[in-house]
């Protein structure tokens, strides 16, 4: 168990989900599978799932989605949005070791800053695992915070109210030179009680995804700043990036 685990369980939750609506997810969920050019029917893996929110989206419009997570607090509300529909199919597992064969997919997504929490090395082997179970000339689509638009906007503490209540504070250091960002979350409910969660998430810039794509034998790789895919980066914009694996 890593020690961002904590970071996705229960208060993952009611931290996030109330800032998350519903139009920002379906113009992400909509405009990644756009990139990937994939249509409906198409057999697509959102890994990690979270809760469902991008996944429940393109399942609704016809995709065949696989969504894996290792959060079983995640899964479970994933699950409870599905209600009694066959998709998205939902799996527990690590993005490190995907428990699928090779060339299962014809698209992969990797939403909402979800890489970074390991070692370089170990977040490479993670793409790797995405070409891997991707079909001769499938596509990766991600989507992150890096490190030239945190350089932008970076504030080392924000505090928020919660719907429940609760007084939401986020507090964060930046080593600019390796990128990562050690984060302090604390939660006080209405009741005085206090939840505190710690962890370290590293940023890259789009020239680092694109050298480690290419580490994980992507074959082509494109960056945006927006989901029509016309945009280069910018430190105004989160970062997207289309990676496409070879017709080998």
């Amino acid at each position: 168990m890593g020690p961002w685990d904590a970071v996705f369980d229960e208060t993952y939750l009611r931290t996030y989900v109330p800032f998350l609506d519903d139009e920002r997810t379906r113009e992400e969920a909509r405009g990644a599978i756009a990139l990937a050019g994939v249509e409906p029917g198409a057999e697509v893996l959102d890994c990690p799932v979270g809760f469902g929110r991008h996944a429940l989206v393109l399942a609704a419009d016809g995709y065949l989605v696989t969504g894996l997570d290792r959060s079983e607090v995640q899964l479970a509300e994933a699950e409870r949005l599905r209600g009694d529909a066959d998709w998205p199919m939902l799996v527990r597992g690590d993005y490190r070791d995907l428990p699928f064969a090779d060339e299962s997919f014809d698209a992969a997504l990797n939403l909402f800053s979800s890489l970074g929490y390991l070692e370089r090395v170990e977040d490479v082997g993670v793409l790797h695992e995405f070409r891997r179970v991707l079909r001769p000339a499938g596509t990766l689509v991600l989507e992150t915070m890096h490190r030239d638009r945190l350089a932008r906007i970076f504030l080392p503490r924000t505090w928020e109210w919660l719907p429940d209540g609760s007084l939401f504070v986020q507090e964060r250091t930046v080593d600019w030179v390796s990128g990562e960002v050690s984060t302090r979350h604390v939660i006080v409910g209405p009741e005085g009680e206090r939840i505190e969660r710690r962890f370290i998430h590293r940023l890259y810039t789009a020239t680092e995804w694109v050298e480690i794509l290419r580490e994980a034998g992507f074959a082509t790789i494109e960056c945006f700043s927006d989901w029509s895919g016309t945009r280069p980066p910018t430190p105004e914009a989160r970062l997207i990036v289309r990676a496409r694996k070879a017709v080998e």
